[in-house]
């Protein structure tokens, strides 16, 4: 498919060996992954060994602005492959990119390099089970000492990777549950006393990617393990790029669905055509069409913005991940209705992309969440 924008000579080539890697890799065990819900280090290593977790940072683990919308154009093709997948090699970014910001240099230099390599695999435990998009109820509190250390005590939940992960960074108030406390960003190694990390909750999308809550029970550490911002700045930078592969996610999701449903309707006759020759399954795949490629427009925007430092324009980026999220629900249950009895097959895979989009309107913020803050916004502002 055409790209919206260009490339240059040398993107587009490692675009090339992402394809390759796609199509030998990741496309043949997609259904294995989705049908046993089982974890595939491999594939993360094998993506690691091509450049994808260190896509966003130099050789000396800084990060490289100018290289995020090659790695957003990764995550939309390995999602048209493998939702698990593209999640696997996205939240290393993210973690690292949190590493690299904030992290005090021996903090960045024990993680970071590992998670490029993909020998290391992080968490970010943000949600609680009481209090999953309200961030601010959070009642997970971390208690400073005398003796340099914090102990912290709470629970988070949903917390993704966390059962096969080797650290967190995890949300904590500082000294009280107070709803605008202040707040911290600790980076936690998940072996540490007082750390229990639950067990793996099914899920009814990107299945093979392990997800469970995290429970903190007096867990001490040195108070120099913190990011070294605002806790609730640095969570919700960090927010922000997640919610921004979620809509790359999504993106990819009606990739695929158009990969399969066009190749489908060319080849499935019906009443002495084929499906392609209907103009009613036309529109159904031109409304997919121009979905795809408005949701992929706003999300460059987003990303852009992001790159621009500070978090990134909250509202471009919600507009990005809600639209194109929505948009993926919308499309991937109009891909499998098109294909009749083999959409709801689970050996064919756009039964897999409606469930896997089910789940992005959900993580990062729900779709509910995004269209009341930027309803808020447009009541704000003073439109000409």
């Amino acid at each position: 498919m055409t790209l919206a924008y260009s490339l240059d000579a040398d993107a587009e080539q490692f675009l090339g060996v992402v394809q390759d890697f796609c199509t030998s890799r990741v496309g043949p065990r997609a259904q294995d992954i989705d049908l046993t819900g089982e974890f595939f280090p491999d594939l993360l290593a094998d993506a690691a060994a091509i450049g994808l977790q260190g896509l966003i940072f130099t050789d000396d683990g800084a990060i490289d602005a100018t290289m995020f919308a090659l790695a957003h154009e990764t995550t939309e093709l390995i999602a048209s492959y493998s939702g698990a997948v593209a999640l696997g090699i996205s939240v290393a970014r993210l973690h690292g990119y949190l590493l690299a910001a904030y992290a005090p240099s021996d903090i960045r230099d024990r993680w970071l390099p590992g998670l490029i390599d993909g020998s290391i695999r992080g968490s970010f435990a943000l949600s609680e089970p009481h209090s999953g998009t309200d961030i601010r109820a959070g009642r997970t509190v971390a208690v400073e000492h005398g003796d340099g250390t914090v102990s912290i005590t709470g629970e988070k939940a949903w917390i993704t990777q966390s059962p096969a992960a080797h650290f967190c960074i995890v949300l904590a108030k500082l000294g009280s549950t107070d709803r605008d406390a202040p707040t911290a960003a600790f980076v936690v190694p998940l072996d540490t006393d007082g750390v229990t990390v639950g067990k793996d909750e099914p899920m009814s999308g990107f299945r093979g990617m392990p997800m469970a809550n995290v429970h903190f029970d007096n867990c001490r550490i040195p108070s120099s393990w913190r990011l070294q911002t605002d806790g609730f700045r640095g969570m919700m930078e960090g927010l922000n790029l997640a919610r921004l592969d979620a809509g790359c996610y999504g993106v990819g999701f009606m990739r695929a669905a158009l990969r399969e449903a066009t190749a489908y309707v060319r080849d499935r006759q019906a009443f002495g055509k084929t499906l392609a020759d209907l103009q009613i399954v036309q529109e159904k795949l031109g409304r997919l069409h121009a979905d795809y490629l408005a949701a992929r427009g706003l999300l460059r925007e987003g990303v852009a913005s992001y790159a621009g430092g500070g978090g990134g324009d909250p509202h471009l980026i919600s507009a990005a991940k809600m639209f194109a999220t929505d948009a993926a629900m919308r499309n991937t249950v109009e891909a499998v209705q098109l294909l009749g009895g083999y959409g709801v097959h689970l050996h064919y895979p756009v039964q897999r992309l409606m469930r896997d989009a089910k789940i992005t309107q959900i993580i990062d913020g729900t779709s509910e969440i995004h269209a009341l803050m930027l309803g808020r916004a447009a009541v704000r502002t003073a439109w000409s």
